[in-house]
């Protein structure tokens, strides 16, 4: 029986971390500013979502993306 309960503790810790790192990663692209490490590239496109045209920045160590928003 400790077991059954010690496998829904585990599930439920799983669980609650990987929100917590969806909702701080979700928080970072929401930033202004780029964070250090990334670079500028040329691309500049228009989010089909939103409509606004967004600048990429590229962070050539871990391949990561950030979109930054042009506001005109």
């Amino acid at each position: 029986m400790s077991i059954y309960f010690g496998i829904q503790l585990l599930v439920v810790i799983i669980a609650v971390m990987g929100t917590w790192i969806y909702r701080r990663r979700r928080l970072m692209q929401r930033t202004s500013q780029p964070p250090s490490g990334f670079q500028k590239t040329d691309e500049i496109f228009m989010d089909p979502t939103t409509g606004v045209q967004q600048q990429v920045w590229f962070n050539p160590n871990s391949g990561e993306r950030f979109y930054q928003r042009i506001d005109k």
